[in-house]
């Protein structure tokens, strides 16, 4: 008797139920508390089933760093569409990202996980290209803009920066505020949410204040800016998050 063929819906989404499972264990008990084993013990597959989706923990580690980038990805593609000046989409970006790590404060730190060399190791190469695919597709939306303001002279870059360092620094500069807060991401209170937003975008307004991207912070009214992100933009997001907050 032949052996049944799984067509590839099939195979994604039990790849996705696979994922899921091991990110409720995650959320419980740690990066540390997951493992193989505890996601079979959850799931109606066998341990060779699930192997064969992901050959050990670091792989499935992977496989969720890169599942969390997908819907950053989508998020910064959505943020550059924003309708005003190049520097407002670039905070568009920030606001973004902000909003992935309080709907998502799990997956947001993985990113730390999977960067780790013992998870790099035992990740399998097609993870690793697709991890070193997705991170070239969020830089490639931060280039989109820079390229745009500097088209449109709102930005002019020193001549020791390049495009891609600057693309960088915003990126990290924005993990790096919200992973020094996300402590807090699990406290549901909007007197949290607004201290990180406020954080971020005092942030993000220092930064590009430093690259002389116009318009400058006191040129401009953000407090407007964001009331756009929040009520169209990004209205489904926010949305999800009021509901949550007032669970």
């Amino acid at each position: 008797m032949s052996p049944k063929i799984i067509d590839e819906a099939t195979l994604e989404a039990r790849e996705e139920e696979i994922m899921r499972t091991a990110l409720e264990i995650i959320s419980e008990l740690g990066v540390a508390g997951l493992t193989i084993d505890k996601v079979v013990s959850q799931l109606p597959y066998s341990k060779g089933t699930v192997y064969n989706h992901f050959t050990c923990k670091e792989d499935l580690l992977t496989g969720l760093c890169n599942r969390s980038v997908k819907s950053v990805a989508a998020l910064f593609e959505r943020a550059i569409t924003f309708d005003g000046s190049s520097r407002e989409k670039m905070l568009a970006v920030g606001y973004a990202y902000m909003l992935h790590s309080m709907l998502n404060p799990t997956e947001f730190m993985l990113v730390i996980s999977a960067k780790t060399p013992s998870v790099r190791e035992k990740s399998t190469e097609r993870r690793q290209e697709e991890h070193v695919a997705l991170e070239n597709r969020l830089l490639g939306g931060l280039l989109q803009v820079i390229s745009n303001g500097l088209a449109s002279g709102e930005l002019q870059l020193l001549p020791h920066l390049s495009p891609a360092q600057v693309a960088f620094s915003l990126w990290s500069m924005s993990f790096g505020t919200i992973a020094l807060l996300h402590e807090t991401l699990d406290r549901c209170s909007v007197r949290i949410e607004m201290q990180l937003e406020r954080e971020l975008v005092n942030h993000c307004n220092i930064l590009l204040d430093g690259l002389n991207w116009q318009p400058y912070t006191q040129e401009h009214n953000w407090m407007d800016t964001i009331d756009h992100f929040k009520n169209e933009l990004f209205a489904p997001e926010v949305e999800q998050l009021r509901e949550r907050l007032n669970g």
